[in-house]
């Protein structure tokens, strides 16, 4: 291969890992935003529980 041809390749090469790691940062900021929903809901629903059983406590 000659020079230019050596430097497609490479050029190739790169533009490829650089789409790779473009791929796994966006599946991990998918990854956190889900784990972030799913840290609401359950926050949601500890104070829903918690305001049960307020109201059951206050009214026997």
């Amino acid at each position: 291969m000659d020079l230019w041809q050596e430097l497609h390749a490479l050029s190739v090469a790169i533009r490829r890992n650089h789409e790779e790691v473009l791929a796994e940062l966006r599946a991990l900021r998918e990854e956190r935003e889900r784990e972030a929903r799913t840290r609401l809901w359950e926050r949601l629903l500890l104070v829903l529980a918690f305001l049960v059983g307020l109201v059951g406590w206050a009214r026997p």
